[in-house]
């Protein structure tokens, strides 16, 4: 009975010792997704560039203006310049959830009429365009507490229109923020990608 139970147990060791030697193989051998960088010295035409038709794509799908997701984009992350988008490919400053890969970073925040330094979680993308979809997708499905807060800005007539939604609907605490991205689409002319067929 002893040597029953050592032969079953040596067997069930090596099946097991095999079975993750496979799953090890499997996960080693598997794709891994390299996180695009990009570097710190990006000119805003360049950032216009490379962010515009992940933009459009949106565009098409929800009716959220290309002019302001490039907007947004540009201003949140300094052109791509900042820390957040050229290394971890987040745009828009998105806070992370638990689930998230994320990154824990400071951000001001407009408080009681002053700028103030706040460290949060941010969540890391594999792209821009990851970033933007998740963008998107904040927009189109709004927060935990309002799932229609940000649905004006699918339906504006033009991006003026929708930038003031964002903020009437509080998506920043900039209380200049309407101001800054359409001032952004009129500098860059950005309104010039809205025209998607």
């Amino acid at each position: 009975m002893k040597k029953e139970t050592t032969i079953i147990s040596a067997s069930v060791l090596a099946f097991l010792i095999i079975l993750f030697g496979i799953v090890a193989i499997v996960i080693h051998q598997s794709p891994q997704i390299q996180r695009e960088t990009h570097p710190t010295d990006i000119t805003v035409n360049e950032f216009i560039s490379q962010v515009a038709p992940a933009a459009q794509q949106e565009q098409k799908k929800y009716h959220i203006p290309a002019s302001i997701t490039i907007a947004q984009a540009g201003i949140e992350s300094n052109w791509g310049r900042s820390k957040l988008a050229n290394k971890y490919n987040n745009l828009f400053g998105i806070k992370a959830n638990h689930d998230d890969q994320k990154v824990r970073m400071y951000t001001t925040e407009h408080i009681r009429g002053r700028d103030v330094q706040v460290k949060q979680y941010f969540t890391v993308y594999n792209s821009w365009a990851d970033s933007i979809k998740a963008h998107t997708l904040l927009i189109v499905n709004g927060t935990a507490d309002n799932h229609t807060r940000f649905r004006s800005v699918q339906t504006g007539n033009d991006y003026r229109r929708s930038a003031l939604e964002l903020q009437r609907n509080g998506y920043a605490t900039d209380p200049d923020y309407a101001s800054k991205l359409i001032y952004a689409i009129h500098k860059f002319n950005l309104a010039q990608y809205d025209k998607v067929k």
